[in-house]
């Protein structure tokens, strides 16, 4: 596994880096094999559980949720986010990590990455722990999701996250998540490291591209989703139908027939 995660990745990999969310093992075995990354991501707080962000996510949350998604991926490499106020000193970071990981066999972990905090990368990596670096719009900072906004617009902000990419880099970062970054400064950004970016709402200059797959397939018809999602499919159309049939055939006395009755 150790050599697959330096295969993917590496700028030299072949292909563009595929990454999407899963939060339960059916999910997971989808995904399995068809994307290059497994995230489970704490975007679970509001696509599971309704909440307005991620905040209330917690470890035992993520634990659950990642073990779930890991028992059931045997090809592709996982990624597990650290949630909401368990990264904020290095002994915090150290432990709680190590926690995840222990328990969720986990390859990787994803951190939403500042100024502050930069220096957790270096700690965790020393560790031998294998470090996404998250930044740009980090969802853990904003308690109310409408005004998150896109970044690196202005001269001041794009050097900034250039600098922040770089030393995540040379603190040990594997990766680097680019969240809703304006597409020149992406474009600078992934040609200013070694190591692969991976985007959402960050343009096609980024070395991969995730997203939430709940999103991906439009699960949720009452969602509003944000200008970088795609759906590709409308499962709620075909559930729905599905569900309408389902019930006219009980109404009509057609389900169950004979074949599906012991």
């Amino acid at each position: 596994m150790k050599k697959k995660i330096t295969k993917i990745l590496s700028k030299n990999f072949s292909n563009r880096i595929t990454c999407l969310t899963a939060y339960s093992p059916a999910v997971a075995k989808i995904l399995d094999g068809n994307v290059d990354l497994v995230l489970i991501g704490d975007s679970l707080g509001t696509t599971l559980y309704g909440m307005k962000n991620s905040r209330k996510v917690t470890l035992e949350m993520m634990k659950l949720h990642g073990l779930a998604v890991t028992k059931n991926v045997k090809k592709s490499i996982t990624v597990i986010d650290m949630p909401y106020n368990t990264y904020n000193t290095k002994l915090q970071a150290h432990k709680n990590a190590l926690e995840l990981i222990k328990y969720t066999k986990s390859k990787m972990l994803k951190l939403e990455i500042n100024k502050k905090n930069l220096i957790l990368i270096k700690y965790l990596s020393s560790k031998k722990i294998n470090v996404i670096a998250h930044i740009g719009v980090t969802p853990q900072s904003f308690i109310n999701f409408n005004k998150i906004r896109a970044v690196g617009k202005n001269k001041t902000e794009s050097k900034n996250l250039i600098e922040l990419a770089k030393k995540s880099e040379n603190y040990g970062a594997k990766a680097i998540l680019l969240e809703c970054v304006k597409k020149d400064t992406a474009k600078k950004i992934t040609s200013s490291v070694s190591i692969p970016t991976i985007g959402i709402g960050s343009s096609k200059y980024c070395d991969g591209q995730v997203l939430v797959f709940d999103d991906l397939i439009s699960y949720d018809k009452s969602q509003h989703f944000p200008k970088f999602v795609k759906n590709y499919i409308n499962f709620n159309k075909i559930a729905e139908k599905a569900v309408k049939t389902f019930c006219k055939e009980v109404q009509k006395s057609k389900f169950p027939n004979k074949k599906y009755t012991y």
